[in-house]
């Protein structure tokens, strides 16, 4: 316990000691720290929130077609998919234009590097459930709002545009099915020879559908050389050939998906058919003009772009606490080389006698030392005595 106590003590005599030095180190460091925060650039950061809501992934459109998205993890990936492909590499030398932050007519490996440079500036990830986060950072706050509130128009017209598209793919589906649908009524209604004479391509192709059944089904009865087989043959020949001359007119093939299905002649088929189709088509294009008008409420903007206030970097705050750290460590390495290279007392006895070209003899012990000395013999004597 005594050997502990005089280290503390010799501790505390050493910080008294050098106490000045140690707090000018100090204070200086962590002033020098935060100074470094004026002269070092600022980034800001200026982003937005949005919420996709779960009926964006759900159309009644086209559910018994394509399958909507029902499950929370699968929307996050599907949300995290659609923000990555907006902000696609046109969309950030857009950017880059538009700011002049750098030019593309760069040499590709150049533009390469600086794109990526300009894209490491974006962040975006999910807040939670179907809620998503995109920001910016720009050492000019104002631009760094500007950007935001451009990803945003670009992200949101993305996600708008994507489900109008898929929404008019299946219409134009369906007008293409519709014009099959007429030429193949047509053929019901006024007879194939006469409708034939046209050389409609519709026509056409649901003819030559029909009389490849025709003839599958008669070879099933009839040997190759039947008069009715020879016949039927003859005329899908003749309808080849017709067809081939719009082939190279740029009309869709024979075997295209977009090939006019073959009806029945039944004429209470015929209609039955064309009613519902014709109802569905309707009630689609009134559900899609319905679409288009609410798919905005469908994202939601939980947080606006707004104009940072304060930069991210650098934190005052954090260079003042590293700068106090600092000055503490280098005072703590100024004290130590002061004691350690500074000489001691016999060291600096020696060469004191050097300086006055005398010799050290020795060196005599402080008086506190010897009476110390004396009374620990003294209190050693009493004992013995008291023993005996």
């Amino acid at each position: 316990m005594g050997t502990d106590k005089v280290i503390i003590r010799d501790l505390v005599n050493t910080i008294l000691k050098y106490k000045k030095s140690i707090a000018v180190t100090v204070i200086f460091t962590a002033l020098f720290s935060v100074q470094l925060t004026f002269w070092m650039p600022k980034k800001y950061k200026a982003n937005f929130e949005m919420n996709v809501y779960s009926k964006y992934f759900k159309n009644p459109l086209i559910s018994e077609i394509i399958p909507g998205v029902y499950q929370i993890p699968e929307m996050r990936f599907t949300i995290d998919s659609m923000v990555k492909e907006a902000i696609n590499d046109e969309y950030i030398d857009s950017v880059a234009t538009e700011f002049k932050i750098y030019s593309t007519d760069l040499p590709d490996r150049e533009l390469a590097r600086e794109r990526q440079f300009l894209r490491d500036r974006f962040s975006y990830f999910s807040t939670g459930g179907q809620s998503y986060q995109v920001s910016f950072i720009h050492n000019d706050p104002f631009i760094a709002k500007k950007v935001v509130e451009k990803t945003l128009k670009r992200v949101k017209g993305h996600f708008i545009n994507t489900r109008i598209n898929t929404i008019e793919m299946v219409k134009g589906i369906m007008i293409k099915r519709l014009q099959s649908f007429n030429a193949a009524r047509n053929i019901s209604k006024t007879g194939s020879n006469n409708v034939l004479a046209s050389k409609n391509p519709d026509v056409l192709k649901s003819e030559l559908k029909k009389l490849n059944a025709d003839v599958a089904a008669l070879q099933k009865q009839f040997n190759e050389n039947h008069p009715k087989v020879v016949n039927l043959k003859n005329r899908r020949n003749v309808i080849k050939g017709w067809l081939t001359e719009f082939e190279t007119k740029g009309i869709t093939p024979v075997d295209s998906v977009d090939a006019p299905m073959a009806f029945t002649n039944d004429k209470i088929t015929t209609e039955q058919l064309s009613s519902k189709f014709y109802t569905k088509y309707h009630d689609f294009t009134i559900a899609l003009e319905v679409e288009k008008r609410s798919l905005e409420s469908y994202i939601g903007i939980i947080k606006q772009p707004a104009l940072p206030t304060y930069p991210i970097s650098p934190k005052k705050k954090l260079f003042a606490a590293v700068g106090l750290i600092l000055g503490i460590l280098f005072a703590f390495i100024f004290v130590f080389f002061k004691e350690v290279m500074a000489p001691n007392r016999e060291e600096q006895l020696v060469l004191e006698a050097k300086e006055h070209g005398a010799v050290v003899l020795g060196i005599l012990p402080e008086m506190n030392k010897v009476n110390k000395l004396a009374s620990n013999k003294k209190i050693k004597s009493d004992e013995e005595k008291r023993i005996h």
